[in-house]
């Protein structure tokens, strides 16, 4: 690429070998000597006309200037075609570095090299007047910070998309209008280009071609993994269709996992009351609970002893509230609900709930398969109180033995002592 820092300390050189001042530099010029000082210190160049006139004003080519002199060489062959394009831009000669840029595909990368230097006009009118040559993405990509929008567009249209890098089509989005960019789209849904080139358009379509590839879900002529990765583009209303797809059969219910971080509040908590209703699998809240209202969860286990069990919660346990953990420990322990599951929820029950089961065993409202269950999480207050009840005849002696892996060294010691007394 032409470097500017090269050409600016080049131009510092002959100014000074010519005796001249950035002032006197620049009133030949008709520009600002501020305009002199950061050419000189490479932060920017000189446009088209400006070259062309400082090539003549110090007697050297525009190759040379471009160059920062003639002994320095880089890629030849797009080094003179650079310094052509500069020269017939400067005259005016549009029609010739058009002619150039078809006759000699390295000159496209030439007139890319130097289209920071050119006016927007000049390079839409080369590109206009070189229809029909055949650009590679690459290029495209290089030129469409220059050109216009139509032009652009078109050149798009020719570009290959069947293969090739996504990256290069999302680095032309923002240059292009959005009415390429929802054809671009629809060409995903056809098969044309591949439906990975989605998301990267996807910050960039209408909201009504968003919606629309909604439809094609719906339709069955769009795969649900294609679309997925533009659910943080999608409407909340198309969130909600996509949702309801679920009841029709259309969306796979796990599929919702996916879109879980970007559905509303109302949406994710109206599956809650689905399963509550018996019209959606529980299975379905399993990935999306760290996204569900405690208050919905709330109301799930409301229906536990009716049309849930202790089992079906496990999957959930980690985003239930400690306390409404403790109170499904509570109707257990009062027989208003089967124990058979209450083991899945132990990890997340607090020490204090489990304590006062314990006091349900002599009751007898706890049998010792449960309490077996249970043991890796009880307490060693509670463990030793197990071996009171055992000791006093409310609990059989063959739970001490299920018991055993979870006591202490010194509590075995006494209960073997015991023994032999």
């Amino acid at each position: 690429m032409i470097n500017p820092r090269i050409t600016g300390t080049y131009i510092s050189r002959l100014r000074k070998e010519k005796d001249w001042t950035q002032l006197e530099l620049a009133d030949r010029l008709n520009v600002t000597p501020q305009a002199v000082s950061r050419w000189e210190r490479g932060d920017s160049f000189p446009d088209i006309a400006v070259m062309a006139a400082l090539s003549k004003l110090l007697a050297i080519s525009v190759d040379d200037l471009l160059n920062g002199g003639p002994s320095l060489t880089r890629t030849q062959a797009m080094h003179k075609g650079s310094a052509v394009i500069v020269s017939e831009l400067a005259e005016g000669d549009l029609a010739s570095v058009a002619r150039m840029v078809k006759e000699d595909p390295a000159n496209v990368d030439a007139l890319i090299e130097v289209a920071p230097l050119a006016r927007p006009s000049q390079m839409n009118a080369v590109l206009h007047d070189a229809v029909g040559i055949k650009l590679s993405a690459e290029q495209v990509s290089g030129l469409a910070p220059f050109l216009g929008q139509d032009l652009l567009s078109g050149l798009v249209q020719q570009m290959d998309l069947t293969s090739g890098d996504p990256d290069l089509l999302y680095s032309l989005a923002p240059f292009l209008d959005r009415e390429t960019l929802d054809g671009l789209a629809e060409k995903t849904v056809t098969g044309e280009i591949d439906g990975d080139y989605l998301q990267g358009l996807a910050p960039f379509l209408s909201r009504e071609t968003l919606d629309r590839l909604v439809d094609k879900v719906a339709q069955g002529s769009l795969a649900f993994e294609t679309l997925s990765g533009l659910a943080p583009f999608l409407s909340k209303e198309a969130l909600h269709r996509l949702v309801g797809l679920v009841d029709s059969g259309q969306l796979d219910a796990d599929d919702l996992s996916a879109l879980a971080p970007f559905l509303s509040q109302a949406t994710l908590d109206g599956l809650v009351d689905r399963v509550a209703a018996g019209s959606l699998d529980l299975d379905v809240l399993s990935g999306l609970a760290p996204f569900l209202s405690k208050s919905a969860l709330d109301r799930l286990v409301g229906q536990v002893g009716g049309a849930l069990s202790l089992d079906d919660l496990s999957g959930l346990a980690p985003f239930l509230r400690k306390e409404t953990l403790d109170k499904l420990v509570e109707r257990v322990g009062e027989g208003e609900l089967d124990p058979q599951g209450l083991s899945g929820l132990a990890p997340f029950l607090s020490k204090e709930a489990l304590d006062r089961l314990v006091d349900r065993v002599g009751e007898g409202k706890i049998s010792e398969e449960t309490l077996t269950s249970l043991a890796p999480f009880l307490s060693k207050a509670s463990l030793a109180k197990i071996l009171r009840l055992v000791a006093n005849g409310k609990l059989e002696a063959g739970a001490i033995v299920s018991l055993a892996p979870f006591l202490d060294r010194e509590t075995l010691e006494a209960l073997i002592r015991g023994s032999r007394n």
